[in-house]
């Protein structure tokens, strides 16, 4: 069983020229995205800092019956 390494570098050489630069690039923006972390006041701006009445979730009735899939 290939590691995720292995597949990536196997995939990656089936690429085109420009689609391996879209790959990487992508690649490259996860990165340096994860490097710089939650924005400052990420979370004191998000969780928990609802102000307004509290939420309530409506009922949502009986789930629908859908037909079974074939295999």
């Amino acid at each position: 069983m290939m590691t995720v390494i292995e597949q990536l570098k196997h995939e990656a050489e089936l690429l085109t020229e420009p689609l391996a630069q879209e790959v990487l690039d992508f690649l490259l923006f996860v990165r340096r995205r994860r490097a710089a972390g939650w924005p400052p006041g990420f979370f004191e701006e998000t969780a928990g800092a609802w102000q307004g009445e509290p939420l309530e979730r409506s009922p949502q009735g009986e789930q629908e019956q859908r037909l079974e899939l074939v295999k």
